[in-house]
């Protein structure tokens, strides 16, 4: 026996209601109860689509990604890797950014749901980033073997900012993580 199909009219407003609250209170101040209220459906019904308020920020953020954060595909490694991180750090330095660092103190206390965050956001964005190195490969921009190496380099120097110091996530400090990553990516070891 199935039920009714979710409505996407309620997932949309679930989904703007935690990012209305998380903007105005907060993580902390960000509640299940709050977004029902606001989202003007029941909590069963957050419930039963979220067990708790990590997985509708996981949610949220997932789809930010997948709709509003590029995969270039310029023909040349230097301007793929550019507008990547440019779009990347905007995004960082407002809302998302603060729903990462939310996803971050979450993943910390539960590696189930590490897990979860891995799968869902951080893959799909690393595969973003392995695509315009594949690409790159073809064309002869890539002599270095190891992409994960390559897609740590992309990405730890932005958590790291997006955790202590994110003022650091720049189009200035983009343009200089995507020549450090291109000097490693040219390098053999």
């Amino acid at each position: 026996m199935t039920g009714r199909p979710r409505d996407p009219a309620v997932d949309d407003a679930i989904r703007m209601a935690a990012l209305g609250l998380i903007t105005e209170q907060g993580y902390r101040g960000m509640s299940m109860e709050g977004i029902a209220a606001r989202s003007g459906v029941s909590k069963q019904a957050v419930y039963r689509r979220y067990p708790g308020k990590g997985e509708v920020i996981l949610d949220v953020l997932t789809a930010y990604a997948r709709t509003r954060l590029p995969t270039p595909d310029t023909g040349d490694l230097r301007e793929d890797l550019l507008a990547l991180l440019e779009a990347t750090f905007a995004a960082q330095r407002g809302v998302p950014g603060a729903l990462n660092q939310a996803l971050a103190a979450e993943a910390l206390q539960a590696p189930a749901f590490a897990q979860r965050v891995n799968g869902e956001l951080i893959a799909a964005r690393r595969d973003a980033v392995r695509q315009i190195l594949g690409r790159a490969r073809d064309r002869g921009e890539v002599t270095h073997p190891d992409d994960e190496v390559l897609i740590d380099l992309v990405f730890g120097p932005m958590w790291y900012a997006l955790l202590f110091d994110v003022g650091k996530l720049t189009d200035a400090y983009a343009a200089a993580l995507t020549d450090a990553v291109i000097a490693a990516a040219t390098h053999q070891p």
